[in-house]
């Protein structure tokens, strides 16, 4: 197996069609600003069989270094585990020819391939690496979106969502530019009055979403004010993931999340897909446990996302 350093246009005419998007050459390039050199990598052993992408910053190997999840990324599916260890051994030899203090590595969780990120987590922990965070994910399987859902929902989660049902909101898709920055502005304001950090302005989603699909919904209540909105991503053909969504405090006894929630799995069930990735609910393996509750009272499963680590120097 070798490793090979190529460009972002080399590994983007390999790499056609990433399992996420984020393992993507595009949105590296569109994020490249953040570290101080990106690297882009092919695994070849008579064929191309992996790739990878990481952020050198500081001397420190990230991948990745501006998204929710990295590590490698496959051209075959049922590539097998031998050839993703040679492929570690060499990335290995590599920063330490390179003299890379360590490596960091973030995988994607479960729902996005379970064999190829169980054979990951195998061959890093085989490598040497430790386990320096495990974060929870939570994601909603649209086969369960059906007509037991309501019922089989929590008790809490089924009565917000009659009440949200009973007070006329109205579920929007937003479609001019105006629309989904308005959508932006309602998240902006929901992470202000919880303190919480929103990571991206609008102009970083503004330009995201020329290399990516997007939607952006808004709720409006029965007085035509924007109440709630989301912003979702399209990871692949079958996965989503809401990116942000929240909503204005002082609407909150519409149970807005409730009926946010229930039309988002309801659109993208309509449209074929088969999983809504809702994120992770940790920051750094801390658990917010209103987040948490919440999810799982709507329905979704949990998996953990696991943060590799390993010294070099």
């Amino acid at each position: 197996m070798d490793i090979i350093e190529v460009s972002a246009k080399e590994f983007g005419c390999v790499i056609t069609q990433p399992y996420q998007i984020f393992s993507g050459s595009a949105f590296a390039e569109l994020n490249k600003d953040k570290v101080d050199e990106v690297k882009y990598f092919l695994f070849k052993d008579g064929k191309y069989r992996l790739g990878l992408i990481a952020g050198i910053r500081n001397n420190v190997f990230y991948s990745p270094f501006s998204a929710p999840f990295g590590g490698f990324v496959f051209l075959n599916p049922d590539v097998r585990i031998n050839l993703i260890d040679d492929a570690m051994k060499q990335l290995l030899q590599w920063a330490v020819t390179q003299k890379i203090e360590s490596i960091n590595i973030t995988l994607p969780p479960s729902i996005y391939d379970e064999s190829f990120i169980a054979k990951q987590i195998n061959s890093f922990f085989q490598n040497g690496f430790a386990i320096k965070v495990v974060d929870l994910n939570h994601s909603f399987e649209l086969i369960n979106f059906n007509g037991d859902y309501v019922e089989q929902m929590n008790r809490n989660a089924r009565r917000n969502l009659k009440i949200a049902l009973q007070e006329d909101l109205n579920f929007f898709k937003c479609i001019s530019i105006e629309e989904k920055k308005s959508a932006y502005e309602i998240i902006r304001r929901n992470r202000e009055s919880k303190n919480f950090p929103l990571r991206m302005s609008w102009e970083q989603v503004e330009n995201t979403i020329k290399i990516i699909s997007a939607d952006f919904f808004i709720v409006y209540d029965r007085q035509n004010i924007a109440i709630a909105s989301a912003i979702i991503f399209h990871i692949n053909a079958g996965i989503v993931q809401v990116i942000y969504w929240g909503d204005i405090p002082e609407y909150s006894e519409h149970k807005t999340m409730n009926f946010l929630s229930f039309k988002v799995f309801e659109y993208y069930k309509s449209i074929g897909k088969k999983i809504v990735d809702i994120g992770p609910s940790t920051e750094n393996a801390i658990p917010n446990y209103g987040l948490c509750e919440f999810k799982e009272s709507i329905g979704c499963r949990v998996d953990t996302k696991f943060t590799f680590s390993k010294k070099i120097f």
